[in-house]
């Protein structure tokens, strides 16, 4: 074994001074270049004899040859050093732009599929051939992008915020993103019961594709917030009042609220929204109108903080507060995050008193955001706490050892080294079962900020938490906290109906009750309600959404994925070891098509190329 490597040692600097030689040779006098020549004779003679002792004798003397004759001046140095790391840049990045990547999940918007510090391996090849370092294919087929396939794309000439990034700490680019698609172009769309029901460019039912019997466990909402993700509005003529405003839902323009004075406010669907449909209310689009944004409140803070009498329900250990039907006819005058008085869309307002089993099923299904435990005080995995400048933001559960956290479906996870995790034992003080504990991991559990406890009446931060309606069964954190029958369920849907039937018509009351899905009485699809109500995709589209629904910033945000920004979609989950452990839960995209056949092909005729030329190069004997 040692004398194989002795002789393949000095093989190797035959080789590399030879090739020198060749290159100096013409500046060297004769005498040199003979005296060279005889050692790298002498040398290549001794490895042929595979003489391993002799070998490195004369390896030694050709390398001080080399370093007295053909040493490399500055400019050399440089300019194989400059041509050396070029054409490692030009290789890698061509690699990764249009053949694979290795990718790292920076952020918890795609789990359960993908958790922070997941390492995937990314195809670009899977539904085209990318054009490098810009959005575009040389050749893409829409037809191989599925629904519910997860994909790549480039944010450049999207409305995405701090979308800058760096390659190879060098060269300015744009971020890539992971989100799963669920619309494509031309695909009309509608939520309910946290999941998608459409149908085609052709009026074709697709529902099937949109619930994938093993991705039954992801819940998808048609907003992040009722107002949107954005506004935009301007000083007023009155005093001290910001107006008009413009709403963006999916980053369209949708709504327009204005300031009739200091104390009240109006509000319209956009003219081209309402070209579609003359009949459209704000709550109508996609569904918003079946879903609610909750949080968890004592009774005192029910008596204070909402318009509702708890005296006029059963007692509860904590009471859910379910704000819903977003109304532009309702628009008041508030304050929003950046204390701007301005209109803001009005609310209904529900109350739903909970007994122990209620949060019980709460915190059996309970998940969070992955979280930091330091000293007693919570905050988001990958913020940097220093910048608030204050640990008051950050809430205090004192008895919780330092280290990183997360609860999923109940069970809490002690995250660790490269985001490696272990299931916590039920002993582990996180367990810990009180209605304040429940209150404040369901309150703050997605944001860890305690500015979304609960705090005053009209407060604009609420918690990412929604509730709705299926098949009669009312759902938090993605579970049936309360099955139909249930006579806490049953009775609050009486209080509702009765509130609605006791409105004067002026201020009509929507109650949150289950509306049921998209379908006629004979359980099929209803088509024309999906036309009337539903999200259509624009040509050359795609809605893209993240399979945590609390906590991903996706197409509700920045808008639709232009097809052109499309580069591959991952294939395989290699790190960490665990039971996602390989192919990420999605349809298939085909292992065979036009592109892959082109970009494999090129890479073997490269790799074929560059092997003939290596070996070319270092076939014995050399031509001296």
């Amino acid at each position: 074994m040692k004398k194989q490597f002795l002789i393949k040692k000095a093989k190797k600097i035959l080789f590399a001074v030879y090739h020198r030689f060749c290159k100096k040779r013409k500046e060297l006098s004769p005498e040199t270049a003979e005296h060279i020549k005889k050692e790298l004779l002498a040398l290549q003679n001794a490895i042929l004899q595979k003489d391993a002792i002799k070998s490195v004798e004369l390896s030694s003397m050709v390398q001080h040859s080399a370093h007295l004759h053909l040493k490399k001046n500055l400019f050399e140095q440089i300019r194989d050093f400059v041509f050396g790391i070029g054409t490692a840049l030009f290789i890698a990045i061509l690699i990764r732009q249009v053949w694979f990547e290795l990718y790292e999940i920076p952020t918890g918007s795609m789990r359960p599929t993908f958790k922070e510090q997941d390492r995937l391996s990314v195809s670009k090849t899977d539904f085209g051939i990318n054009y490098p370092l810009t959005p575009g294919h040389f050749y893409f087929n829409p037809n191989l992008i599925k629904r519910n396939n997860i994909v790549i794309f480039t944010v450049e000439n999207m409305d995405f915020k701090d979308g800058d990034t760096k390659y190879f700490y060098l060269f300015p680019g744009k971020k890539l993103l992971v989100k799963r698609i669920i619309g494509k172009p031309g695909d009309t769309l509608y939520f309910y019961g946290g999941k998608v029901y459409g149908i085609d460019e052709q009026g074709i039912d697709i529902t099937p594709e949109l619930q994938l019997p093993e991705l039954e466990k992801i819940d998808h909402i048609p907003f992040m917030s009722f107002e949107g993700s954005r506004v935009s509005t301007t000083p007023s003529a009155i005093p001290g009042v910001f107006s008009p405003v413009i709403l963006y839902q999916m980053n369209e323009p949708i709504a327009r609220l204005y300031a009739l004075s200091p104390t009240q406010a109006r509000g319209e669907l956009l003219p081209r929204i309402l070209l579609q449909n003359p009949d459209l209310h704000y709550g109508d689009l996609w569904g918003i109108k079946n879903f609610a944004m909750a949080r968890l409140l004592t009774r005192d803070q029910v008596r204070v903080l909402t318009d509702q009498d708890p005296s006029l329900m059963e007692e509860g250990i904590l009471y859910l507060e379910l704000k819903h039907h977003p109304s532009l006819s309702g628009a008041k005058i508030g304050c929003d995050e950046y204390n701007r008085v301005r209109p803001i869309v009005g609310l209904s307002t529900s109350i739903i008193p909970l007994q122990e089993h209620h949060l019980k099923a709460i915190m059996d299904n309970l998940y969070t955001a992955r979280f930091v435990a330091n000293k007693g005080f919570l905050y988001r995995y990958g913020i940097n706490p220093d910048k608030y400048g204050t640990q008051a933001f950050f809430p205090y559960v004192p008895g919780i050892q330092d280290g990183t956290y997360e609860f999923y479906y109940g069970k809490a996870y002690e995250v660790k080294w490269q985001g490696i995790t272990s299931e916590l034992p039920p002993s582990n003080p996180l367990y810990r079962f009180d209605p304040n504990r429940v209150q404040l991991l369901f309150n703050v559990g997605m944001e860890f900020d305690n500015r979304y406890n609960p705090q005053s009446k009209e407060q604009y931060l609420v918690p990412s938490r929604y509730a709705y309606f299926r098949e009669g069964d009312l759902y938090l954190i993605g579970a049936p906290i309360m099955k139909q029958g249930d006579s806490t369920l049953n009775n609050f849907i009486e209080r509702e109906k009765k509130r609605q039937s006791t409105c004067r018509p002026v201020s009509a009351y929507h109650p949150f009750i289950d509306k049921g899905p998209p379908l006629t009485p004979e359980g099929i699809l209803n088509i024309d309600f999906i036309k009337k109500f539903g999200l259509k995709i624009p040509p050359k589209s795609y809605l893209g959404l993240g399979d945590n629904h609390a906590n991903s910033g996706d197409s509700r945000d920045f808008g639709f994925i232009p097809e052109e920004n499309l580069r591959g979609g991952p294939v395989f989950i290699f790190w960490p070891p665990g039971n996602r452990f390989g192919a990420p839960n999605q349809p298939h995209y085909p292992f065979f098509n036009p592109g892959r056949l082109i970009i494999w092909s090129l890479a073997l005729v490269g790799f074929g190329s560059w092997y003939y030329y290596h070996r070319k190069r270092t076939r014995l004997p050399l031509p001296l």
